[in-house]
């Protein structure tokens, strides 16, 4: 195996909360105390761990995704790539030019113009001035303020500044790129741009170690990095981390169970219920996830304690993955309802009723269902239950990961007449 492009072992980080010592008497007097007042971890008063133990190993050519709350540790690990900041402890290593955005405009002199700050910028990214020459028209290109370059950048919106930083970076031919959060401040279409460079710097062998708190940003890496309270709380596969990360903030899985409501019979209980609903693939056999396309049955198990005449039984299904921005005017994307297919039918006891579904197209993600109970010409519902059963709607194969709906292509030219050799 060749050797890593990133190298953390055992690395460790302390910062202090506020305190120094401001004269030399101070220092000297004080010293005693301080090297006595050290805790069981190795610190002293007033610091604190911004990272502790964190070993990985990134390879050329991967891009290695982190995430977590504020606080975890994820800015300090890019400026100790970057070595803005040394380790207290263990080993970094890092090979080749590093390059990137660890906070937006840094390098930035805000009263020069932007034409100014790309040289200057392109420099502290280890460019030479006829590089950076050779370059400026590209650079502005891919930034797309040509007509503000002899502006001060002072007077940049945050987006302007985002996109001439980045652009600096992106021709700076670095080996490592290190981006944060700062592309969040981009359009979208910039951002589009950027993350179609990073993929094309991939392929050149480039690696990218990007931190965002936008989960989506993150499918796309080889692998992602979970920090909590500066330790390594995961690391692997994006999807495994993602899903662990969003369990420990409390954003998944049947955040709506219990919203339930229903009209009570004479015990009390509900006249009717959804008791569970599942999806069955094409065989038959119960699923989780299904490409988009695919056919499946979604079966609604009832039980119906007093007699239900004419029952009516929909499903709504809501595309609720904090993954991926998606919502519509109500919400659901969704809407099965079986209308007049058990006309003159009486339910009573328990038993279940099938809704074939012979190519399901939906966007990417995980989608939750409710469930309704009807009776006849009734508007409102018997029993209603929200979070009923999940299923993830997944990416082909054959997918590049750029959308949320993905279309087969192939793309000619039927008549080539006019196309100039």
């Amino acid at each position: 195996m060749a050797d890593p492009a990133l190298s953390l072992q055992a690395v460790s980080k302390r910062f202090r909360r506020g305190y120094h010592v401001k004269t030399l008497a101070e220092l000297l007097f004080t010293l005693p105390k301080r090297l006595a007042d050290k805790r069981v971890d190795g610190l002293h008063k007033h610091e604190f761990w911004a990272l502790r133990n964190v070993t990985l190993d990134v390879p050329a050519g991967q891009t290695l995704g982190i995430i977590g709350p504020n606080g975890a540790g994820k800015s300090t690990v890019l400026k100790l790539l970057f070595r803005i900041l040394r380790p207290d402890q263990g080993q970094l290593v890092v090979k080749g030019r590093v390059g990137g955005l660890i906070e937006l405009g840094a390098g930035f002199h805000p009263y020069l113009s932007g034409r100014e700050n790309v040289f200057i910028n392109g420099s502290i990214l280890g460019m030479k001035h006829a590089e950076i020459a050779r370059k400026y028209d590209s650079i502005v290109e891919f930034a797309g303020v040509p007509e503000f370059m002899d502006m001060p950048v002072k007077n940049y919106s945050s987006g302007m500044f985002a996109r001439l930083a980045f652009a600096v970076a992106a021709h700076a031919e670095t080996d490592v790129l290190l981006v944060d959060e700062v592309l969040a401040v981009g359009d979208t279409a910039f951002q589009l741009k950027c993350f179609d460079w990073m993929a094309q710097r991939r392929k050149q062998g480039g690696t990218v170690v990007l931190v965002s708190h936008e989960l989506n940003n993150m499918r796309g890496c080889d692998r992602v990095l979970y920090l909590r309270d500066g330790n390594v709380s995961a690391l692997g596969e994006p999807q495994p981390v993602i899903d662990s990360y969003l369990a420990d903030t409390g954003q998944t899985r049947d955040t709506r169970a219990n919203d339930i409501g229903f009209i009570a019979g004479a015990d009390g209980k509900p006249r009717a219920e959804v008791t569970r609903v599942e999806w069955l693939g094409a065989d038959g056999a119960a699923i989780e996830k299904m490409e988009p396309g695919a056919a499946v049955t979604a079966r609604v198990h009832y039980e119906a304690r007093e007699p239900v005449v004419d029952p009516i039984f929909a499903l709504t299904l809501f595309h609720d993955d904090t993954r991926f921005h998606l919502s519509t005017q109500r919400d659901y994307l969704v809407h099965l309802y079986s209308g007049e297919a058990f006309r003159g039918v009486t339910l009573e006891g328990a038993g279940i009723v099938d809704v074939e579904l012979e190519a399901m197209h939906l966007p990417v993600g995980s989608y939750r269902a409710k469930a309704y109970i009807f009776e006849g010409g009734r508007l409102n519902p018997l029993y209603v239950r929200d979070g009923m059963a999940r299923i993830e709607v997944t990416r082909p194969g054959w997918s590049d990961g750029r959308a949320l709906i993905d279309l087969r292509q192939r793309w000619h030219a039927p008549a080539k007449a006019n196309w100039q050799p």
